[in-house]
């Protein structure tokens, strides 16, 4: 390895290391929903196994590793999602546009015997890596302007969360979808978003449920 690249592997992995530092700390970064978006669109349309993967990504909150790892028996009518670090391992929907995006995939993977839903040509019969998932990241990230201090896959995870509470789900629900064990690491993206107080507040304000006060 040629001293250029090892100093670009470890500014890479610093970056890395910054991001899930910044995550543990739980100064949440996530991306808005005109963001994601903007990154979807930047990755090429003949693409179709980034643009899966992304979409996966982003579609069920998981880490590099969790999207890696899936294998091709996962997928039926529902996918199978084994989760890391502790998480809540489950079978999952398959949401209408990754369903859209699944099958000309599926397709196009040809006699591959290769058991893992993603992988490169050289892979053989090992999954995609996380390095390789993290270098495509940042190129569509870069290409979407992204700011380079949420050039992250992870910050698609934090995304969805996010944007869920934005949505209205309860927390508790957020927290199945993702896979936490522990409602305490669902928590912090509540920290980030009052949107659904606020949509909670304003039908309160209709609500004969509540107690009114005529003293004033």
């Amino acid at each position: 390895m040629g001293k250029s690249v090892k100093i670009e592997f470890r500014a890479r992995k610093q970056r890395e290391m910054d991001v899930v530092q910044l995550a543990a700390r739980r100064q949440i970064v996530y991306l808005s929903k005109d963001e994601v978006e903007r990154f979807f669109a930047a990755i090429p349309r003949e693409n179709a196994r980034d643009r899966l993967l992304f979409e996966m990504i982003y579609r069920y909150g998981l880490r590099r590793r969790e999207a890696a790892l899936i294998r091709r028996e996962h997928i039926s009518e529902r996918i199978w999602i084994a989760r890391l670090k502790g998480g809540i391992s489950g079978e999952y929907p398959i949401h209408p546009t990754t369903r859209r995006l699944l099958w000309p995939y599926l397709s196009g993977r040809g006699d591959s015997q290769n058991p893992y839903l993603f992988f490169t040509r050289q892979s053989r019969t090992k999954p995609l890596s996380t390095s390789t998932i993290y270098g495509s990241f940042r190129r569509y990230a870069e290409a979407a302007e992204i700011p380079q201090e949420r050039q992250h896959p992870h910050v698609l995870r934090h995304s969805i969360a996010t944007h869920l509470l934005d949505a209205g789900w309860d927390i508790a629900d957020v927290q199945d979808w993702i896979g936490h064990a522990d409602i305490k690491s669902t928590q912090v993206y509540a920290r980030v978003t009052n949107k659904r107080r606020e949509t909670r507040y304003v039908e309160s304000l209709s609500s004969d449920a509540i107690a009114a006060n005529d003293a004033g």
